[in-house]
């Protein structure tokens, strides 16, 4: 049976007042294999528990987007970092990765998010610099 190809798509959920914004690519069966890849913990910190399969790529013209090649295992806290850190170079656009930061941040609880720069700095612009 061919391994059916899901698109990214955008769904929003309220809670607390709060939308969160998730992307939702990889189907069951490519995240199960990124698990069982990846020994069902972090490829960065090895950690076992709240784990996420992260695209690596977000090119949505890339063909192989929600390939196993293209994922990894990640906590929710370097998901979070990882789209933080990789702004404007990660294949989203700038909404786009904003929206996503957003999301997982209020997927983080109070530990997680200790020491996180906030993801409304991710629009502030420098004064005096182009």
């Amino acid at each position: 049976m061919k391994e059916k190809e899901y698109k990214p798509i955008i769904f929003s959920a309220t809670a607390l007042g709060l939308l969160a914004i998730a992307f939702c690519g990889f189907s069951r069966t490519i995240r199960r294999k990124i698990k069982e890849r990846d020994g069902n913990k972090s490829v960065l910190s090895g950690a076992t528990t709240r784990l996420q399969c992260a695209h690596i790529n977000h090119d949505k013209n890339n063909p192989k987007i929600n390939s196993v090649s293209n994922g990894r295992q990640l906590t929710y806290r370097e998901h979070y970092l990882d789209h933080y850190n990789r702004h404007k170079k990660n294949g989203l656009s700038v909404q786009d990765n904003y929206s996503t930061v957003k999301g997982l941040y209020c997927m983080l609880n109070k530990r997680e998010r200790q020491g996180l720069p906030h993801y409304d700095t991710l629009l502030e612009t420098k004064k005096g610099k182009k």
